[in-house]
């Protein structure tokens, strides 16, 4: 089903991982509000499980990513 939406338990069993692990990575921002899980008042996060997937494959570049320094010792962004 295209669109659907896991709750976290269900997120964390699709990547077999323990919610305990995906709930720190949701932390460390491995995963983004709004890009990989939503939040309604009075739910608990729900988890697209499209996103998950393309994540998985290694399409969607982390959250944190940021461009490192060239070898050599030349930043990217000079």
């Amino acid at each position: 089903m295209t669109g659907e939406y896991l709750t976290s338990s269900e997120a964390a069993e699709m990547l077999r991982v323990k919610p305990k692990t995906l709930n720190n990575m949701k932390a460390r921002g491995v995963f983004s509000e709004g890009v990989h899980f939503f939040r309604r008042p009075g739910l608990g996060p729900r988890w697209k499980r499209d996103a998950l997937v393309r994540w998985l494959e290694g399409s969607v570049p982390a959250a944190d990513a940021f461009p490192l320094a060239e070898p050599g010792g030349r930043n990217l962004g000079q």
